[in-house]
């Protein structure tokens, strides 16, 4: 079995450590590198190529934004995941504007942070329910781009009322399993109204379409 190779990439060191002892005891994953600053993360991304990055949305040399976007341009099939506290919801959304898959508040249960980056490895995005309104709202009352500025106004795209619905129970964190039984539809015609609105709102994640429709006033 292929084990999801990971790298972690804190300021602090007691993180890092912790993560790769936690990590590196599930058969299915390896932890093959440890960052301290953006400048190792970008670095190391493009040495080693990792399965998933963990990042920490602050360095000390560096945003999270663009950390994420740079390490992404040097390994473009590594899924970024924000390792985030309260408070940050802004630079937690530009970081998702950048190209991440997801973020997770640090005091996450090592459990679901081990689904997590099983959920990423497989292609998926993950909102943490906790945070995802506030992050949101900052979206929907400053309209943060990938790059840090404000956005323009966008012609409204014509969504249907089950676009909508889906809309808002990815907002809330559900999966395509749990939203497809919600609105009555298959787990692939779910996935497949995603895919659609990604490409009808111009975004590239779950957290984005959200994004995107509250800054529209979709939602």
């Amino acid at each position: 079995m292929d084990k999801i190779r990971i790298v972690v990439a804190d300021d602090h060191e007691v993180v890092r450590h912790g993560l790769r002892f936690s990590l590196g005891v599930e058969r299915d994953m390896t932890v093959i590198g440890e960052a301290r600053t953006g400048t190792e993360a970008i670095r190391m991304a493009g040495e080693k190529r990792p399965d998933v990055m963990l990042l920490d949305v602050k360095l000390e040399d560096m945003d999270g934004p663009d950390v994420c976007r740079q390490l992404l341009a040097a390994s473009p099939k590594t899924a970024v995941v924000m390792l985030t506290n309260y408070g940050q919801d802004g630079m937690v959304l530009r970081s998702l504007t950048a190209g991440a898959k997801g973020y997770v508040i640090k005091d996450i249960e090592l459990a679901e942070l081990k689904k997590v980056v099983r959920s990423v490895h497989r292609g998926h995005s993950v909102l943490d329910p906790k945070v995802t309104r506030p992050v949101i709202s900052t979206a929907a009352g400053h309209g943060a781009r990938a790059d840090g500025g404000h956005g323009h106004t966008h012609p409204t795209p014509s969504l249907s009322e089950t676009d909508l619905a889906i809309i808002r129970h990815v907002a809330n964190g559900l999966t395509n399993q749990e939203i497809a039984a919600r609105v009555h539809l298959s787990p692939h015609t779910v996935k497949g109204y995603i895919e659609k609105m990604r490409g009808v709102l111009a975004v590239r994640s779950r957290a984005q379409i959200v994004a995107e429709a509250m800054k529209r006033g979709l939602i």
